[in-house]
């Protein structure tokens, strides 16, 4: 059998291919220093937090902000208690405000100054 040499123009089509939008990358909008003082401060469970608090903003608009613990414990596998020791260690280092009231969660939001090096 005799095989014919057939020429398909098989252009790349995989989305690898064309550049980036960074404009769509949510990290992209993330401050660099305010993340690593939210990691050095209370380790990766403040960066989930920071993420969260920054993303509750962008869709909401809402600056106080609950952190629910179901939804730490199915994304992150964070557990209430390792959160709430990440947002006392947070509130120390005036990285965020908390309002705390019996009875109901605490309600945190991001403090409003620039971090600077």
């Amino acid at each position: 059998m005799n095989k014919i040499k057939i020429n398909i123009n098989n252009p790349n089509r995989s989305k690898r291919n064309k550049p980036a939008n960074k404009e769509a990358w949510y990290i992209y909008k993330v401050e660099y220093l305010l993340a690593a003082a939210f990691f050095k401060c209370a380790g990766g469970v403040g960066l989930c937090i920071l993420n969260y608090l920054l993303w509750k903003r962008s869709m909401n608009g809402i600056d106080w902000v609950s952190l629910p613990n179901n939804h730490f414990q199915t994304e992150f596998k964070i557990p209430r208690q390792r959160k709430a020791e990440a947002v006392y260690k947070l509130e120390r280092d005036n990285l965020i405000v908390c309002e705390r009231q019996r009875g109901k969660p605490t309600l945190i939001k991001l403090e409003q100054r620039k971090i600077t090096p």
